[in-house]
């Protein structure tokens, strides 16, 4: 009798402290890297025309030019000064060309000979006319606007008229011919002007250098970066508006998640020359590539379940332990707990996505099967969903983060320069989704893709600071 109550009592304290080992799931033996997509983000950049127009006008000397003009066989010339009297009126047909308005005065001092002597009028010759001159607008291969400007007409407001020895002399003829001829000097001057004013290469260039540089998304446990890697980009004129003139820029990047900047140094590449984008692509697809390390994971998990107590009817256990692994059809969680269940417990879970929360998450939980019954038999008390809902938490990686900076991404190196916090790239929508889902022995893998509109507005004190800062400087 005694050897039985000893067999009972030793099957009592069994059952309070059963230790449970049931067999893991195999790990993977996957050794790969997803490779990401080129992600193309399509950015039209707008110019307000009438904010130009002020740039060319605080750029634009009123001295245009000077020439010396022959009159005569005898020597006579005439020594002219070209400037402006009103400001220069810019207008865009809204495709490719802009018409210049420039109001110019001509002085001009005569030298003759009458009967052999010679002679300069006192008073200068003063005329007023109208010149009007064309512009296709193109970009060259150095990403400057290259201007192609050409003399249209010339309408005289004030015609130039002299009176020497007597003799009053209309001046016209000879000085249409010298506008004519020195037309290379107006038109020079002008695409200067108007290259000056928009600065397109410095725009561009910085936008390429900056765009590399990572950019942090969150202020988590674990900092993440998004960091883009350009590898080309193309760009052209687009019809808008006869107010604005539009440059769409599309870049060609590949897009990752990192989650240490310091490592991860942006490769220094030089802006590719100028070419011709096809087509008009307003839209963005961007390709990001999420990778979460089993170690980081672990790392955090350990940090979070350090303290876990799970308690239920008056039990309690703790985890001692917490890994993160993949399997061959997902992944696995295991567990070692302490306390009234000493266990060593396996879970099951698949990699998914949360397209509302735009979300990876590892969910569709389940005990492996030995686990589960061992945990059952052991202790009914510690349900599945008392460990799952308390890890459950920790195991997702939000990805709207990442989307939302992509236009911080795309402006930064533009708003980091002399353009200030000018530019506003707003994407009113995502349609955000999971393209390939690797998960190897170190790591998952993830390839999100997000489609979009996106458009890029610079504001008007972008240019009234620019003529502002200008005018300082004059004065």
């Amino acid at each position: 009798m005694f050897r039985c109550a000893s067999i009972i009592l030793v099957a009592i304290l069994a059952a309070g402290c059963t230790r449970i080992k049931p067999e893991a799931p195999a790990r993977t033996t996957v050794d790969s890297t997803l490779t990401v997509p080129l992600s193309e983000l399509n950015v039209p950049v707008f110019f307000p025309i009438a904010e130009l127009e002020k740039i060319a006008n605080s750029k634009l000397t009123a001295k245009v030019f000077e020439a010396k003009v022959p009159l005569s066989k005898n020597n006579d010339t005439l020594d002219l000064a070209i400037t402006r009297f009103e400001p220069v009126k810019l207008a865009y047909n809204g495709k490719r060309g802009i018409t210049y308005v420039l109001p110019m005065r001509v002085d001009g001092h005569l030298r003759s000979r009458v009967a052999g002597i010679r002679v300069q009028n006192k008073k200068p010759v003063t005329a007023r006319v109208i010149i009007t001159l064309y512009s296709d607008l193109y970009l060259d291969r150095d990403w400057n606007l290259a201007p192609q400007t050409k003399l249209m007409n010339l309408e005289w407001v004030e015609e130039p008229r002299v009176n020497v020895a007597g003799i009053k002399v209309n001046l016209r003829g000879p000085l249409e011919r010298a506008l004519l001829q020195n037309e290379s000097k107006m038109t020079d001057k002008l695409d200067a002007t108007i290259k000056e004013s928009a600065k397109i290469r410095q725009s561009i260039e910085k936008l390429w250098h900056d765009i590399q540089k990572p950019i942090r998304i969150n202020r988590q446990v674990v900092p993440v970066w998004l960091k883009a890697d350009a590898e080309d980009m193309n760009s052209r004129l687009i019809f808008h508006s006869k107010d604005t003139l539009v440059i769409e820029v599309g870049l060609k990047t590949r897009i990752q998640t990192i989650l240490d900047s310091a490592n991860n140094p942006p490769e220094k590449k030089g802006l590719p020359g100028f070419r011709i984008k096809p087509d008009n692509s307003p839209g963005m697809v961007a390709y990001v590539k999420a990778t979460v390390p089993f170690s980081k994971l672990n790392e955090v998990l350990r940090q979070v379940t350090d303290t876990m107590r799970l308690r239920v009817n008056g039990r309690e256990s703790r985890v001692k332990e917490v890994e993160v692994y993949g399997t061959t059809g997902g992944v696995a969680i295991r567990l070692l707990l302490r306390g009234d269940l000493r266990a060593e417990v396996y879970l099951r879970g698949k990699v998914g996505f949360d397209s509302t929360e735009h979300r990876v998450v590892i969910d569709d939980f389940g005990f492996d099967m030995n686990s589960d019954q061992a945990l059952l038999a052991a202790a009914d008390w510690l349900t599945h969903d008392v460990i799952i809902d308390r890890l459950q938490p920790y195991l997702s990686l939000p990805m709207r983060h990442t989307f939302d900076a992509l236009p911080a991404l795309i402006t930064k190196g533009i708003e980091r320069g002399k353009l200030g916090s000018k530019i506003d790239l707003f994407i009113p929508q995502w349609t955000v989704g999971v393209e390939h889902t690797l998960i190897t022995r170190t790591d998952i893998q993830l390839i999100v893709v997000a489609r979009g509109l996106a458009a890029v507005q610079l504001e008007k004190a972008l240019f009234s600071k620019q003529t502002m800062t200008r005018s300082k400087k004059t004065n």
